[in-house]
This record gives structure tokens, sequence and C-alpha cells, in this order.
């Protein structure tokens, strides 16, 4: 059986950064499986740029600068998020054209929340299906739209994956979490910061997860 793995980059990131940074990852995942790491459609404000690299530090990548959704100050509203749906959904509609199987999610920071967005819609058939996801340094979607389909564990397989170091994401991913069945969600910490592990017990973890529900 195949398996589709979009991976999800976080905010202000592209297709081919992540790509590059999955590579380690990659080169170990199980046979059958084919990853995609799509560039989210909407530009990142400059301002918004400026900030993050604020924060974040290092080296600054190539643009683009992209993300999933353009999240309002009260997090209600995810603007550009509709365009997002779209674009996935024609991925997945045309990888499963040509070889038909399961679908699985890995989203990194906003390419979490947007994950578990979609995990959500795909729960309540507003979405096409999602059979596993793993987050890493994920939070909860806050908008109005993914709210209301929160109401209770979103029964898909889920990894959740947060860096003892990643003070951005340790006091958030406890809450998204707990919006999982109980009975087929893991949560794995490791030392890292807030990137995705691709070597070590984290990634180790990551590939097996990925073995078991694709």
């Amino acid at each position: 059986m195949s398996t589709l793995l979009i991976a999800l980059h976080g905010f202000t990131q592209n297709g081919a950064q992540l790509h590059a940074m999955l590579a380690p990852l990659a080169e170990r995942l199980p046979q059958g499986v084919t990853l995609e790491c799509p560039t989210a459609p909407i530009p990142c404000a400059d301002s918004s740029v400026e900030r993050m690299f604020t924060l974040f530090g290092g080296e600054r990548p190539a643009p683009p600068y992209r993300c999933w959704f353009d999240a309002t100050d009260d997090g209600r509203e995810y603007r550009g998020f509709e365009q997002t749906k779209q674009q996935l959904t024609a991925l997945i509609e045309a990888h499963q054209k040509r070889r038909p199987g399961r679908v699985g999610l890995l989203g990194f920071s906003q390419g979490a929340i947007c994950g578990a967005a979609l995990a959500a819609l795909s729960a309540h058939e507003r979405f096409p299906k999602i059979d596993f996801a793993i987050f890493v340094a994920g939070r909860t979607p806050r908008s109005d739209e993914i709210m209301p389909l929160l109401d209770k564990p979103l029964e898909i397989p889920s990894l959740h994956i947060c860096g003892e170091r990643d003070g951005v994401a340790k006091t958030h991913i406890q809450p998204l979490v707990e919006l999982f069945d109980i009975g087929s969600r893991h949560l794995l910490t490791w030392p890292g910061p807030h990137v995705v592990p691709t070597r070590g017990v984290a990634a180790d973890a990551m590939l097996s997860f990925i073995a078991s529900n694709g």
C-alpha cells in the first residue's frame, strides 16, 4: 500500500527549505511512503518576517517566506486558510488518482497548527481523509471555523513531539495532545530546540509511527 506523507512547514518557511531539513529523515522512510513538502500559498508580511527572525535569530534563509494562514490578533480568524485547504485537497486528490493509499501529515510549528485544523476538518468529513498525523512544536487551533470541531477527541492516530529547549512550544503542546483520542495519541519530548528532529530517538519514533500507521 502506498502512503502520502505531507510535510507542512513553519511560519515564514517554504517547502524547499523543509524538504532540505528533512533529508536525513526522508532517506529512512519506509518503502512505499511518498514525501511531499508543499509551499504554503500565503505570503508573510514583511513585519512578521522581521519579528520571527528577531525572535529566533540565526541565518536568514532565502525567500519565499510563506504561511498556511494569517491569523488575526485574537486568533479567531485564519485569513487565507481557504486557499490552503484548496491547495492541499488538490494535492491529496491528485496523488490518490495515481497511487491510492493512506495519507499522513507531518506538521511543524504553524504547520502543526494547520495540520491539527485539517485533522479536525477531516474527522468531520470536510477535508479528505487523514489517516495519521505527526505534530512537532504544535499548539491548538483557535479559529472560529475550527474550534466547534474540537468538542470531542479526534480519532486519528497522533504523535506529538516537543523539544525540551523549545520555549515557544513547551507550554502549548499538552492542550493539543488532549484534543486527540487517548488510545492512539503519543507524546515524546527530546532535548532539542524549535526544529524538526531528524536523527536520534525522536526521529526513530517518527519513523516507527509512520511505519505502523502508513
